[in-house]
């Protein structure tokens, strides 16, 4: 087996600038500090699942700058494979603007460079990767259509798929059906439902929608609030792990990647969540992306100290 988590998707060198507020538009503002973070979806749930112990390979594209190589450095750093990633001729690679407000929200823009250069070609190239993974992580910063090729790979040969659909954007009722495990946020579970996702109760008939259309299993999260699971048994709650927010950038993608170290290992679905809440929650309380996920001692250690 090459690895127990293969995930296809983004990566991108995050450019971030601490600021009183958001500026409204035509307005300029000054921002406290800067400082640059690895990032992209993709790469940010390879290096969580990574740095949490997993078995993870990563297949995405680079440009040809000096972005790459820092971007390879600090996956390599991680644990996770990169023998996958391939530079684009006279492409750049991702990058992503992001400015951090006084509560620790952000907002981005994304360039997304050398990860829109995927085609569908590109992943049946990996198809042999794909077929020995337990989990297929996917999301959606790099071209549909080759988010649809990965996912009727890894529905083939009987992989388990877990869709973040992010960012937010109508998907085809051909993708959802073959999702073994979706984690949207209260936006993303909008956009897919129609349903505007405030509490439990809401997040229950939205996440019975997705499940309608083929989904094995909806992870809603809900913020500080918590995380909504639902799947064939019904639905349960996992409170939300009070903390000192610093910066949100990459708590959904940490979850999503410390779901998935959970499913490989064989935890219950409550566990997993559970354990993903944690990496979640640890997550916020740095600055930065990759920068800002805690490694597996660090979880367990706040995991044991909470409130059971």
């Amino acid at each position: 087996m090459i690895a127990d988590i293969v995930v296809i998707g983004s990566l991108n060198m995050d450019m971030v600038v601490r600021v009183d507020r958001r500026p409204e538009q035509g307005e300029t503002l000054l921002g406290r500090d800067f400082f640059m973070s690895p990032g992209g979806k993709g790469a940010n749930q390879a290096y969580a699942a990574g740095k949490l112990g997993a078995s993870v390979a990563m297949i995405g594209q680079l440009g040809e700058d000096l972005f790459a190589g820092q971007l390879l450095n600090n996956l390599s750093d991680a644990r996770v494979e990169t023998r996958y990633m391939e530079k684009v001729q006279g492409q750049s690679s991702g990058v992503a603007l992001i400015t951090i407000d006084s509560e620790g929200d952000n907002s981005i823009i994304v360039a997304p460079g050398a990860n829109f250069s995927f085609t569908p070609a590109t992943i049946r190239k990996y198809e042999e990767v794909i077929r020995q993974a337990k989990i297929l992580m996917l999301q959606l910063e790099i071209p549909l259509e080759c988010v649809m090729e990965a996912a009727r790979i890894a529905k083939a040969h009987k992989v388990q798929i877990l869709l973040d659909p992010a960012p937010a954007q109508p998907l085809p009722d051909e993708l959802l059906c073959m999702v073994d495990y979706i984690v949207p946020n209260e936006a993303e579970i909008a956009q897919l439902t129609g349903i505007q996702v405030m509490d439990e109760p809401s997040a229950i008939e939205a996440s019975l929608l997705l499940r309608n259309k083929g989904i094995g299993t909806v992870v809603s999260k809900l913020g500080d609030q918590g995380v909504v699971v639902t799947d064939a048994s019904g639905s349960i709650f996992i409170p939300g792990m009070k903390v000192d927010a610093v910066d949100t950038t990459a708590a959904g993608d940490a979850f999503a990647g410390a779901f998935a170290t959970a499913l490989v290992e064989g935890r219950s679905l409550k566990d997993a969540a559970y354990f993903a809440n944690a990496v979640g929650a640890l997550t916020v309380t740095k600055p930065g992306a990759q920068a800002s996920m805690p490694d597996r001692q660090l979880t367990e250690s706040f995991i044991k100290a909470l409130p059971r």
